[in-house]
């Protein structure tokens, strides 16, 4: 991960501005705006105040605490991977190490960016060495070139208020859509940039909320490298449209300096992009077709390095080296299908390896 210096600007007074608060306002009215904006937010608020000097009872002392050993756990897992494999990670460590110090950003999930198939499996390997996971979910992208994505899950400290942990590794840093825009495997070189792309395409999701925007601002202080070069890559990757959203949110916030001229630049490119993706729509056109693997069964297959395709009644199976599963372009499949699918796992052939 970069080795820029940290933001300085994560404090109470932006929190306020950004939840729309008066200064004035008792700063447990900004928890309690924080919760019911986002869950996790709660854990930023909590470290900006006590860092400030607000004495944190036993409710929010042990909320706290949660979220720090979470991100603890990422980070030792993150680096168990690291010395391993060459991975780079997307957002999550990459963003929170430019936080203030003690500042705690949201802890989420861990993403990391493998370089092809074999890698995906190695890195599962040391994350299921280090870790017991409750679940081991798979999924496919077929367009120009097949991509995969696994995500390992399991219960956090506190499993009734607190949301599972997970770590998701794919073969590529960014998905697209799923309809107009198609992967792109290869993140940026710029750490700064990679995070940056990787908040913007969160949008093709949800809609942009408080974490993102602080995220933004606090890249803002340690980067980019060249405005130029941060323009180039977003045209590049074809997230003009999102980028320039995301700073005009942040910006209502805090001054972004090198991002406010960001914006400005990309503002030709954002409505480029969008006649781009309209006249894509109008034709109708794909960029990939996403399929989701239902777990079978688990398997520990040690000695394989890719995932076997197998198809069966018309259905497509895919034995892993951690699991087999039924490939689904939905969430709901029927009973039947799935029983078929279980009874037809004996009767395959397991190579080539």
């Amino acid at each position: 991960m970069s080795t820029r210096a940290r933001a300085d600007s994560v404090d109470l007074p932006l929190l306020y501005r950004l939840f729309d608060l008066s200064p004035d306002d008792d700063v447990r009215f900004l928890v309690r705006r924080a919760r019911a904006t986002r869950e996790s937010l709660v854990q930023l608020v909590l470290s900006v105040a006590e860092r400030a000097g607000h004495r944190l009872g036993t409710g929010s002392t042990d909320e706290l605490r949660r979220a720090r050993t979470r991100a603890d756990g990422y980070r030792r897992l993150h680096t168990a991977v690291s010395a391993v494999h060459p991975v780079r990670v997307l957002k999550g460590p990459a963003i929170a190490q430019h936080y203030p110090e003690g500042v705690l950003r949201p802890t989420g999930d861990l993403d990391l960016v493998v370089s092809g198939e074999r890698e995906l499996w190695n890195v599962v390997r040391v994350v299921l060495d280090h870790q017991t996971v409750d679940a081991i979910d798979y999924s496919l992208v077929d367009g120009e070139h097949r991509h995969m994505m696994a995500t390992l899950s399991w219960a956090p400290l506190d499993p009734l208020l607190d949301r599972d942990a997970k770590i998701e590794v794919g073969t590529a840093a960014y998905f697209g859509d799923g309809a107009m825009l198609p992967v792109r495997s290869r993140p940026p070189a710029d750490d700064v940039l990679t995070s940056l792309l990787a908040i913007a395409e969160e949008r093709f999701q949800r809609a942009f909320h408080a974490v993102d925007a602080i995220d933004a601002i606090v890249l803002s202080q340690v980067g980019p490298d060249s405005v130029v070069d941060a323009e180039a890559t977003v045209r590049e990757f074809r997230l003009a449209p999102e980028v320039a959203e995301l700073l005009a949110r942040a910006g209502r916030c805090a001054p972004l300096g090198p991002f406010d001229e960001l914006r400005r630049r990309l503002e030709p490119a954002a409505e480029q992009e969008r006649e781009l993706r309209g006249a894509a729509t109008a034709r109708g056109a794909a960029a990939q077709r996403i399929r989701y693997g239902m777990e079978l069964r688990r398997a520990h297959r040690s000695d394989w390095r890719r995932a076997v395709e197998h198809h069966a009644g018309g259905d497509t199976l895919m034995l892993t080296p951690v699991g087999d599963y039924l490939l689904v372009e939905s969430e709901l499949v029927a009973p039947d299908r799935y029983e078929a699918a279980l009874s037809a796992l004996p009767h395959l052939p397991e190579g080539p390896r």
